[in-house]
């Protein structure tokens, strides 16, 4: 199979991460790349409740699997991030996409038919993850048990089952490193809110207190990039 760099043809790569504290095995990520929207168009059906793609691959998960989609072509200003469950076929699979990932497939959709949203683009590299974390509110005495589901030097996209903080709230993380090494300790604030069916989703922009925490990060996210994407089972 190609690397995600050898070339633009549509292809797609089957990546199973592991835990880092035992290296168990998590949810696969799929990446799919296209040479431009057009092919993405292509490959997309407005079926079912949120949209279907159908990828041609050698290989794929067992059919009924949930999986990360992991989205991009060259025009695309960011990788997009889509929950979905795939399903063989003869010459590949279909991903029938996860009704949480309607908004992430409808700027999709714009941006392949040349419609250009409005759009901030990331001058961190991002990681997709499953990574456990507690957060607390400044001036909170308790924590409450998250996911970090994407994870880069400026922030962090944060799942919880709780009441999430408000926009402009400042909070503290700790991001459970397991075998990658000591607990990271950060503060940031609250940038935007989302809900999902089942959880509520937040995003977190760092606040350093000192080089240090920044460096540490910096060495947790080389971890993350030297063992490929890291999904913790869940």
């Amino acid at each position: 199979m190609d690397s995600a760099s050898s070339s633009l043809r549509p292809r797609i790569l089957i990546q199973d991460p592991i835990d880092l504290a035992d290296g168990r095995s998590g949810t696969p990520i799929v990446l799919a790349a296209f040479p431009d929207g057009l092919s993405f168009l292509d490959a997309y059906d407005d079926a079912g409740v949120a949209g279907e793609l159908a990828v041609v691959t050698r290989g794929a998960p067992r059919s009924g699997t949930h999986v990360v989609l992991e989205i991009l072509w060259p025009a695309l200003p960011n990788r997009v991030y889509l929950r979905a469950r795939v399903y063989r076929r003869r010459l590949g699979l279909i991903a029938r996409l996860h009704p949480d990932s309607l908004a992430a497939r409808d700027f999709l959709l714009q941006m392949a038919r040349g419609e250009r949203p409005r759009y901030y683009k990331r001058r961190q590299r991002r990681y997709c993850v499953r990574v456990p974390i507690l957060w607390r509110r400044f001036g909170g005495d308790l924590p409450s048990e998250g996911t970090a589901e994407d994870l880069s030097t400026g922030g962090m996209l944060i799942s919880t089952r709780v009441a999430p903080p408000s926009i402009g709230e400042k909070i503290a993380l700790r991001v459970k490193a397991g075998g990658a090494g000591q607990d990271l300790v950060l503060t940031g604030v609250v940038r935007h809110l989302d809900a999902r069916s089942k959880d509520g989703v937040f995003g977190v922009q760092f606040e350093y207190r000192s080089s240090g925490e920044q460096q540490r990060l910096r060495r947790l996210l080389r971890v993350f990039a030297a063992k490929g994407v890291v999904l913790l089972a869940t």
